[in-house]
């Protein structure tokens, strides 16, 4: 049989539950602005019936409040952090590619065509005086300009690669760190919910570590329920262990004792798993911003630059004139035999200017190295490397001292030593060298095509990856906002909830009041 007092007590439980309700409102509208923040909702039920022996059978005993939840679709986290990992890769090769198109602006800068073009029509004026020691002097300065201009920018892009870098390594940091505080906070998390409750603000922060988490490499979430309110909680990165739920394990960076190709600056870090395990930094897979940064630092089309030593027909390293080992800069283009990126980065566009340094000095040497002054003493070549024991590239082009310091060493004719003529013949040497222009040597192109495509390459690569920056931007404000339709604050269904809330609230007020004046008549009245 039921209490005579059941009635109050069940008023009692509305208010309790409509108060949580109230109170669950108020913690909803404060996070309004606050990120990552899921909306909250009490879930209640009707509280166990008790049994009457009267011909209705139960009564209703009010209602409980089993859970406050969040409200959250993890089909659209996981739609959202797979696109951040795209959205944080083509942002950083944006930022970048970019830089690297800046540098070699030839449409807004005095930048390698005009260079080439002015080494040219240096020669078409030593062509017409070749004796004029002014003329070939102006020829050296040219070659000289042109040769600090590939040194200039060759050096450019190895700041930048120094810079690229320095953020591979901050960005492992910055993994490292968000993995230790998702393991800190599963460990929380456990410890408040084995005791009944959910941890929703705790789960909030972690899921926002998580979104910072895959605009940096791409992840994949996992969460075990164990029972009794313990969870085991997984985050993988490109496949491989990050958190294990309260263990993490930390990317290491660590400079590499070789050059991966020839043009890279020294202190090239290697990734490494904390627990021994290899960390494939071109895996086709790996995604992010860190993955940008590889490809920028490390991108060689596929292809390798090696610095070779310079060896004869039995083997035996070859030496210069002044005892150092010559070297020799060769660009493997078939698919080679390492761990490798496709991408064009700054190796790529560094290996291109080496390449074309090779083939127009040793061109223009060649020629230099046939002739004669006019004073009948044999030619010298016009560039050499600034460093010693270092192969002929873009960073160490320079003409020669000798002809800086005597311009009278410039050959302008071919001819046995001695036999200067002021003939038909005097500027054979620079003919030849102006044919330099228009011929196809550069893998089948002339210098000005050459140059072009470098620029054109860059051009492309920087335009595709602002395109899909920006179409991985918007596809992001759409998944967002696809989330917050479930999971954010809205003021106005907030506020609708509070008025049926705090209706609700003053109809159970209403019932204890007349519940107070039931229990007067039937205490203090009865009888009297």
């Amino acid at each position: 049989m039921p209490s005579t007092f059941l009635g109050l007590n069940t008023a009692y439980t509305g208010l309790q539950a409509f108060q949580a309700s109230i109170n669950t409102t108020a913690h909803n509208v404060s996070n309004t602005k606050t990120e990552g923040y899921s909306r909250q909702e009490t879930n209640s039920s009707a509280d166990r019936a008790i049994r009457t022996y009267s011909s209705y059978g139960c009564l209703g005993t009010g209602v409980v409040v089993n859970s406050i939840k969040q409200v959250r679709d993890e089909y659209y986290d996981i739609k959202y952090r797979n696109n951040q990992s795209r959205l944080g890769q083509y942002d950083t090769l944006e930022t970048y590619m970019t830089q690297i198109e800046d540098y070699l602006d030839e449409y807004t800068l005095e930048g390698m065509t005009t260079e080439w073009n002015n080494f040219f029509s240096s020669l078409s004026e030593l062509q017409k005086n070749p004796s004029d020691d002014t003329v070939r002097n102006n020829v050296i300065n040219n070659a000289k300009s042109l040769a600090d201009y590939f040194n200039n920018l060759s050096t450019n892009l190895k700041n930048v690669q120094i810079d690229v870098n320095e953020e591979i390594k901050n960005q492992c940091d910055q993994v490292n760190t968000l993995a230790q505080n998702i393991s800190e906070l599963n460990k929380q998390i456990n410890m408040l919910e084995v005791h009944g409750g959910n941890a929703n603000d705790l789960r909030d922060q972690r899921n926002v570590l998580v979104d910072k988490l895959s605009n940096i490499i791409n992840i994949e979430t996992s969460e075990q329920f164990l029972g009794n309110g313990v969870t085991y909680y997984t985050v993988t990165a490109n496949g491989q262990d990050l958190v294990a739920n309260y263990t993490y394990y930390n990317l290491l960076t660590e400079a590499k004792t070789e050059f991966r190709n020839a043009s890279d600056a020294d202190g090239m870090y290697e990734l490494t798993w904390s627990n021994g395990t290899t960390f494939n930094e071109y895996s086709t897979t790996l995604r992010g911003s860190l993955k940008a940064l590889l490809d920028v630092r490390d991108g060689c089309n596929n292809a390798l630059e090696l610095n070779e030593v310079v060896t004869d027909e039995n083997g035996d390293i070859q030496y210069d004139e002044d005892g150092n080992i010559m070297r020799n800069l060769v660009i493997e283009h078939e698919p080679v035999d390492v761990p490798n990126t496709d991408y064009k980065g700054i190796p790529y566009y560094q290996s291109m200017l080496n390449e074309f340094v090779n083939i127009f000095t040793s061109a223009v040497n060649e020629v230099f190295e046939k002739g004669m002054t006019t004073d009948g003493t044999p030619g010298v070549p016009m560039f050499t490397i600034q460093y010693a024991d270092a192969p002929m590239s873009a960073s160490s082009i320079t003409v020669n001292d000798v002809l800086i310091e005597d311009v009278t060493r410039l050959a302008t004719q071919y001819g046995e030593e001695g036999s200067w003529t002021d003939g038909e013949s005097k500027y054979n040497l620079v003919t030849d060298l102006l044919a330099l222009q228009s011929a196809r040597v550069f893998n089948g192109g002339t210098g000005s095509y050459y140059l072009e495509s470098i620029v054109t390459s860059v051009a492309i690569d920087s335009n595709k990856s602002t395109t899909f920056a920006q179409n991985f931007a918007n596809i992001s404000n759409s998944i967002q906002n696809q989330r917050l339709s479930v999971m954010g604050v809205d003021g106005d269904e907030e506020g609708m909830d509070l008025m049926e809330y705090q209706q609700a609230y003053n109809l159970c007020s209403k019932i204890l009041s007349v519940m107070t004046e039931v229990y007067d008549k039937l205490i203090n009245q009865t009888g009297v």
